[in-house]
C-alpha cells in the first residue's frame, strides 16, 4: 500500500489492487498518518501499540472461591461484586461445568 501511494496511485486504485474495499483503504491511511504522510512502518508500530493482549487465565483459587459462593447460593451478580470475574466468565464457567455433567448449574437462583 505504502508503495501504491507514493507511485501516486489512488485510493481506489490500491483498494482494487489489494483486493479491499476503498474506504478500508481511506480508514487505513487516515487512522496511520504520521505528520509526513503514510509510511509503513510508523503503521505497523501503532497497530502493535493498538493491540490488545490476550487475556490472562483465571487462577484456579479464584475459581475455588466462585465455587465456593455458588454452593451458597449466590447469583454470579453477588460474585462479581465479591470477586474480580466478569459475569460472561461465570456464566460461562457454568455452562462448561453443565457440559461436563457438574452440578453447578443446579445451585443458580431461579424463578420459581
Amino acid at each position: 500500500m505504502y508503495t501504491l501511494l507514493r507511485a501516486g496511485f489512488s485510493n481506489r486504485y490500491i483498494a482494487w489492487r489489494l483486493n479491499r474495499s476503498p474506504s478500508t483503504i481511506s480508514r487505513e491511511i487516515t487512522r496511520n498518518k504520521a505528520r509526513n504522510g503514510y509510511f509503513a512502518k510508523h503503521a505497523h508500530k501503532s497497530a502493535l501499540k493498538r493491540h490488545c493482549p490476550n487475556p490472562k487465565r483465571i487462577p484456579s483459587d479464584i475459581w475455588a472461591l466462585v465455587i465456593f459462593y455458588l454452593n451458597l447460593k449466590w447469583s454470579p451478580e453477588q460474585i462479581t461484586s465479591h470477586v474480580f470475574v466478569s459475569l460472561y466468565s461465570i456464566y460461562r464457567f457454568i455452562q462448561q461445568d453443565k457440559n461436563k455433567v457438574g452440578v453447578l448449574f443446579h445451585n443458580l437462583c431461579s424463578r420459581n
